[in-house]
């Protein structure tokens, strides 16, 4: 017998697996302003797509945190036909 509620409770959970998941390196990293980030020094900028914006947004903490920062600034973000883009600067900011 087909259950509508138990496809849909599958369908979820498959979802949710596959969706980005901060690092242990981008939960260390902290957004911060563009006047604020004034006082901080630049590692890099980057880019990165996503599906979303909320994906998107993890993939930059990721990316950020990868290159060793502990602060990031959106330079630039959009939506795009498929998903959504950010452009970043990875920080150090605290000493």
């Amino acid at each position: 017998m087909y259950r509508p509620f138990s496809a849909l409770l599958v369908l979820t959970t498959m979802i949710s697996a596959c969706s980005t998941q901060l690092t242990e390196q981008g939960l260390g990293v902290s957004l911060v302003t563009a006047s604020s980030s004034n006082q901080c020094n630049l590692i890099k900028m980057f880019t990165v797509r996503g599906s979303g914006p909320d994906e998107t947004l993890r993939l930059a903490f990721n990316a950020a945190g990868a290159l060793g920062a502990d602060s990031m600034a959106v330079a630039d973000g959009k939506e795009t036909s498929d998903g959504a883009e950010i452009t970043g600067a990875a920080l150090i900011c605290h000493k």
